[in-house]
């Protein structure tokens, strides 16, 4: 099996989680299935060329206390048997307390949550253990290629170092709309899912 990871920044896909379901009423009261995500991501026809189907793990990074992952998430049981299948969530990092007082004043004033969202910007370590996760395995010879969940502009220096050393890195989003065009240029590729793909992740508990 090759050395493919997928890393995803849970605010960033939590973010366009909840943007695109602003945009399409229909979902509003169905969550995303993470598990259905992995699963999309290594059977699609349009990535084969880059990972023929192999992967060793998915890693979902989220900030502790981001209350988005109840709200907008399905998270697998992971106690039961055959339900995960090399699919990891990590909860590391932590909001600056100074935000809080903020985040409850935007509550009280409806903020829009695209407003919101960018609260989760001001957590610590969680960016930081994305990159260290894959600095590891680059230093290991364990990573082939990293296809990256993200839009922060923070990751270019990791795309950078992993193009330096030799592995190969894509940029994963759910939809085109609104990515941060410097970080795709230092991708070797970029992909985002379709209408038809994207809908089949939302799904009622």
């Amino acid at each position: 099996m090759d050395n493919n990871y997928l890393f995803i920044d849970g605010s960033a896909l939590l973010s366009d989680i909840r943007r695109y379901k602003k945009a399409n009423p229909n979902l509003a009261a169905k969550k995303f299935n993470i598990a259905s995500f992995t699963t999309e991501i290594f059977t699609s026809k349009r990535l084969q060329q880059f990972h023929n189907g192999g992967y060793r793990r998915a890693v979902f990074y989220f900030v502790k206390n981001d209350e988005r992952v109840n709200q907008e998430l399905i998270i697998p049981n992971f106690s039961e048997a055959g339900v995960v299948e090399d699919l990891q969530v990590k909860y590391c990092g932590k909001k600056i307390p100074s935000y809080k007082k903020a985040e409850e004043w935007l509550e009280n004033q409806n903020a829009p949550n695209y407003v919101k969202d960018s609260l989760y910007k001001s957590e610590k370590a969680v960016d930081t253990q994305i990159c260290c996760d894959a600095l590891v395995y680059l230093s290991l010879n364990k990573l082939d290629r990293l296809f990256l969940y993200t839009n922060d502009y923070d990751f270019i220096p990791l795309c950078q170092s992993i193009k330096s050393m030799g592995a190969n890195i894509n940029l994963i989003k759910l939809v085109q709309e609104k990515v941060n065009a410097l970080l795709v240029k230092e991708c070797d590729a970029f992909f985002a899912l379709n209408k038809t793909e994207l809908e089949t992740l939302f799904q009622d508990l």
